[in-house]
């Protein structure tokens, strides 16, 4: 307090480039317990201990500023090598507790896979002895699942029994040989069984020495599971040094936290000041989780760039911006959106890889005025821009652009960029997100081969369609495919041709569809087509020209390419989506014995009245089979 006193002309308050934290976080988590400490502020004397430290002396004496200086250094010094000792100890305990857990669950799990395994064996034994002592109850299922179990486990555990295996003559064998000498014996032994020779499959056991091969499995199995358990100990042991070592690191940590807060009551003022930036970065991590979380519920493009937008404007108002996406061909970069940009500063709609310097280094750029700055060639407008390439899970996604004018406004996006980062992680990270479930959907609902929808789809979106049609009183017609000859065009022309047919077939009914009607792959080379609010009639005319698309491929790849269609409609043919899909594959089949490459109609119902839906003459211009 003396040598304070001495010091009249000392600054009230530090600024905040001198007010730095040492902070310390560490979490470890093993089997339900949490250890959490954060240690803000550490200071020596009046000045805050951190990544760099700030000390000013105004108008003292060399002497007491010299002093100073030196006990700061020091005991700076013998915290910052406490702290790393503390950090150390705790990370080793943590490393080292959760290598010997992952150990314990790996024994735990090999145990139970070889105990499993010991008793596929012995159920394949049991079920070979009962039919060879003529039991006829045992069912074969049990014995295949047996040694679906033993192959299964083969290479992964069974491979180690191998050191514990002796044959009775001292010779050892792989367990895998062992199985498969077994398996021969009982494949043998079941023959004769089922030839009704029990004697003859008995001596047969005894002559290959089954039940020695057996006895050889049941020791090594034993050997192993008791060399597998006396390792539990061992680790179970180890675990607990770990959580000591880790325990007591949390006691000294806890003796740092206070020594930490006992000195830092001794510059209040500089602490205020600490707080008030540390609420400012509180308030824009709180926004960054905030747009975190949004994105995660983001369905589409369109609910992410809303909530970029939105984040943008709280925690960088008085930029403007820009969010650019890859086409669908990922050769250039499209305007996904953009937020406060006056009309005289519009960014481009469309962004050549080429001509992005950020997108070729992979790095943030700065797109600066003047004559002798690096600019992109994109880059039209007098705003400097601060250009951020979104990477996520080791894929370019994007390009984050941050506009800002007036003076200083290179400084201002050079200040910004920490958080225009953060920005554009959590926005990659969203589109990566976005990009992975539109691609899972299409997986699960689309055919790779044709890229039609699959019968899944089909199954449910038909029976939805039925019951609003049933509802609406509408109607629903169905077009069941068949590619005529198609095994034949496969073995004389290879089956890459008949891909190629399919996918060709597949797109040729696609464009003879409106937007309203699904066509799905119904499997192999049938496809089918369920169309909404159309009549048995018109359904009957659009499968004609379907037909006609599907002949018209026949020259492109010199063979002949025909369709048989099946056509049938709810409620003149069907009462319901089974007998709809069920009246469409009996009018098919009515159409391939009718001599293929024609169209034939389900008959309607009896008492059913058809409404003036197309004019009866509508069928003479149609190829269908007779009834």
């Amino acid at each position: 307090m003396a040598e304070r006193e001495q010091t009249p002309d000392r600054p009230p308050k530090r600024s905040c480039r001198e007010t730095n934290f040492l902070a310390i976080f560490f979490h470890a988590e093993t089997e339900g317990w949490c250890l959490s400490v954060s240690c803000v502020p550490i200071r020596v004397g009046s000045d805050i201990l951190g990544p760099a430290m700030a000390l000013s002396e105004r108008e003292a004496g060399v002497a007491t500023a010299s002093t100073r200086r030196g006990n700061v250094r020091h005991r700076l010094a013998a915290q910052v090598g406490l702290v790393v000792v503390m950090i150390t100890i705790v990370l080793s305990g943590f490393f080292y507790t959760n290598r010997h857990q992952q150990a314990l669950i790996d024994l735990r799990e090999g145990g139970r896979q070889m105990r499993i395994a010991q008793e596929a064996l012995m159920d394949a034994e049991a079920y070979v002895l009962n039919r060879a002592l003529g039991d006829r109850d045992s069912e074969y299922n049990e014995y295949s699942r047996a040694f679906e179990a033993l192959h299964s486990r083969r290479d992964t555990y069974l491979a180690r029994l191998d050191p514990f295996l002796r044959m009775p003559d001292g010779t050892s064998a792989s367990a895998d040989a062992n199985i498969k000498s077994l398996e021969a014996i009982w494949t043998d032994a079941l023959e004769l069984v089922r030839a009704g020779k029990l004697e003859a499959a008995q001596a047969l056991l005894r002559e290959r020495r089954s039940a020695a091969l057996i006895g050889t499995m049941r020791r090594a199995f034993d050997a192993f599971l008791a060399d597998w358990n006396s390792h539990f100990a061992d680790h179970e042991t180890r675990i607990e040094i770990g959580k000591s070592i880790v325990l007591l690191s949390q006691i000294l940590i806890a003796g740092v936290m206070i020594f930490a807060f006992r000195s830092s009551a001794r510059d209040a003022q500089a602490r205020a000041t600490a707080i008030t930036e540390m609420d400012a970065s509180r308030t824009q991590i709180g926004h960054l989780f905030e747009m975190t979380d949004m994105l995660q519920s983001a369905a589409d493009h369109h609910d992410a760039n809303a909530v970029l937008r939105a984040t943008a404007g709280e925690l960088i108002g008085g930029f403007s911006g820009a969010l650019y996406v890859f086409n669908n061909s990922r050769d250039r970069l499209v305007l996904s959106t953009s937020w406060a940009c006056d009309n005289g500063s519009r960014p481009p709609e469309v962004i050549a890889i080429n001509q992005c310097w950020a997108m070729k280094r992979g790095k943030p750029h700065f797109n600066r005025s003047g004559s002798r700055a690096l600019c992109c060639e994109h880059h039209a407008s007098g705003l400097a821009a601060l250009e951020i390439p979104m990477v996520a899970r080791g894929e370019n996604l994007g390009l984050l652009q941050i506009f800002a004018q007036g003076s200083g406004a290179e400084e201002r996006l050079a200040d910004i960029l920490p958080l225009s980062s953060a920005l554009g992680d959590a926005m990659s990270l969203a589109l990566s997100n976005i990009a992975l479930r539109e691609k899972l959907r299409n997986q699960a609902l689309r055919d790779p081969l044709t890229g039609l929808y699959n019968r899944r789809y089909m199954e449910d979106s038909l029976d939805r369609y039925v019951r609003i049609a049933e509802r609406e009183g509408r109607k629903v017609s169905v077009i069941m495919i068949d590619l005529d000859h198609f095994k034949r065009l496969n073995d004389e022309h290879g089956h890459a041709t008949g891909d190629a047919v399919l996918r060709e077939a597949a797109a040729a009914i696609v464009g003879a569809l409106r937007e309203t009607d699904v066509a799905c792959r119904y499997g192999g080379e049938e496809m089918i087509v369920f169309l909404p609010d159309c009549s048995l009639e018109d359904a009957a005319l659009k499968a004609e020209h379907i037909r006609e698309r599907i002949e018209a491929l026949s020259g492109l790849h010199g063979a002949k390419v025909s369709a048989s269609l099946g056509v049938s409609s709810l409620p003149s043919t069907s009462s319901n989506s089974a007998d709809l899909v069920k009246a469409a594959d009996t009018a098919l089949y009515r159409a391939k014995h009718g001599g293929r490459n024609q169209v034939a109609i389900a008959p309607v119902q009896s008492g059913w009245r058809a409404e003036r839906e197309a004019p009866a003459s509508s069928q003479g211009h149609l190829r269908v089979a007779a009834e």
